[in-house]
Order: C-alpha cells, then sequence, then structure tokens
C-alpha cells in the first residue's frame, strides 16, 4: 500500500506570518483514500534544498505531492527543481502559453513576459488544468513514484486535486481504506498508561499506536490500513478490546 508526503514549497511558510493549510486538506484527502502521509516538508526557495528535498521523497514514498512554487517569479522554483531531481529537461508548451495569455485578455490585461516561465513543463508530465489561475498543474509518473505539482494559493490547489489529481489516484490506488479510533484518559499520568498497554500496541505494526498528552488528557489513537473497511475494523476491535480492559 503506498505512503506518500507533502513538500510546501515557499519562504514565506517558514514564518510565524503564514500557515500551511495546503497540506492538512490534502492529508485528509489522502486519508480518505486510504493512503497514509508519512511525511511533510516545508522547504524555502531555495533551489538546492528543494532538490534535495524531491530526492529523499522519491526514495521513501510512493505518492509525492509538492504545493507552491508554480508562479512566474524568479523565486518560483518548483519546475527546475522537479526536473534537475528527475534529470529531465523543461520544454516549453506554447499551448498553455496561449492559454495563460487568453486568461489575461478575459480579464483585460496584457500578459507580460515573464508570465512564460509558467508554460514550461517537465519533460514527460501531463498538465492539470487550472481554471482559477494561470500556472498549471503537473502530473509526472518516474519509476513506479507519482510526483502531482499544484498551486499554492488554496483555492486553486483545492479545485485542481478535486477534478484532475482525485480521479487519476482512484485508478491508480489499491483497495484501501484507512480507519481510526480515538481513546481520551484522564487521570492517569503518560508513563503509567503506557506502562498498562505497551504490552498490548507494541505486539502489532497494523493498527499503527500513537499516544498524546493533550491540556490534561492522555489520548490514544488507533491507526488501522487494510484493502477492505471490514478488514480494518476488526483489527481496531481486536487491539481496542484489550486496551479498554
Amino acid at each position: 500500500m503506498p505512503d506518500a508526503e507533502i513538500i510546501a514549497i515557499g519562504s514565506e511558510l517558514l514564518t510565524p506570518q503564514k500557515i500551511d493549510t495546503n497540506s492538512l486538506y490534502l492529508t485528509d484527502q489522502l486519508n480518505a483514500l486510504g493512503v497514509e502521509v508519512v511525511r511533510k516538508t516545508v522547504v524555502g526557495d531555495e533551489r538546492p534544498r528543494l532538490t534535495d528535498s524531491i530526492l529523499g521523497a522519491i526514495a521513501r514514498s510512493q505518492i509525492i505531492i509538492l504545493t507552491g512554487g508554480l508562479g512566474p517569479t524568479e523565486d518560483d522554483l518548483t519546475r527546475d527543481s522537479v526536473a534537475t531531481a528527475l534529470g529531465r529537461s523543461l520544454v516549453f508548451r506554447q499551448d498553455i502559453c496561449d492559454l495563460i495569455e487568453e486568461r489575461f485578455r478575459r480579464f483585460g490585461r496584457k500578459m507580460v513576459e515573464i508570465n512564460r516561465r509558467q508554460a514550461y513543463i517537465v519533460e514527460g508530465a501531463e498538465i492539470l488544468r487550472n481554471d482559477r489561475g494561470t500556472a498549471p498543474g503537473q502530473w509526472i509518473a518516474h519509476d513506479g513514484v507519482v510526483l502531482m505539482l499544484l498551486p499554492g494559493p488554496p483555492n486553486e490547489l483545492k479545485a485542481m486535486y478535486e477534478r484532475e489529481c482525485l480521479p487519476r489516484l482512484q485508478m491508480l490506488l489499491p483497495p484501501q481504506v484507512l480507519r481510526m479510533r480515538h481513546y481520551r484518559i484522564v487521570g492517569m499520568p503518560e508513563s503509567d498508561l503506557d506502562q498498562l498497554i505497551a504490552p498490548v500496541y507494541t505486539r502489532y505494526t497494523n493498527p499503527v499506536t500513537t499516544i498524546l498528552a493533550v491540556s490534561g488528557e492522555i489520548h490514544i489513537h488507533l491507526r488501522a490500513r487494510c484493502p477492505l473497511a471490514e478488514q480494518a475494523e476488526e483489527l481496531l476491535d481486536e487491539v481496542a478490546s484489550q486496551i479498554e480492559k
């Protein structure tokens, strides 16, 4: 069952003024498909670090979603960094440039030369249409790994994911579901709780158990991933019944 990574690109996301809400949305969407998000990375607008993050993700995961960095300015480096990481070239697409120019005309504006950067596509990529902005997305298959390049503005990203990416993922992914169960514990320290239930949950790799201390409570999260919902619920029942005791 494939795992996913999300790489959020933009130096503004490394400041206290900007929150990466795109990754929260994408995690929810991927979980609904039974896909576990195993890593999220925020990278500033620096090509060597971004390229290195992409190479690391390709080595670890089968689904990689990159958000942001598809604009027309010099610090929009996603296209260049992905091409470098994959050893592919960037190809200028006149048809995409014409669509961008037409979008500017509809708003009574003239496209400036710098917007031509958005018409460069990683060699071999499928185009993901963007009807809410000028930056097209890209879908790239590479040695068993799928990379999705999505725009940073949330309204553009959500529309593109739901219309362009979701149908492709549904065709690509094997049958799988991700089911969760949560417990809230009060009146017991985290260490005492773990001493009680560790003999149970450490015997299982599926479901995965996470213990969190949250505002005077201890939370236990169980996550099971299986081809069928019934199988996941059975695994959760098996572990949960022992934890409850």
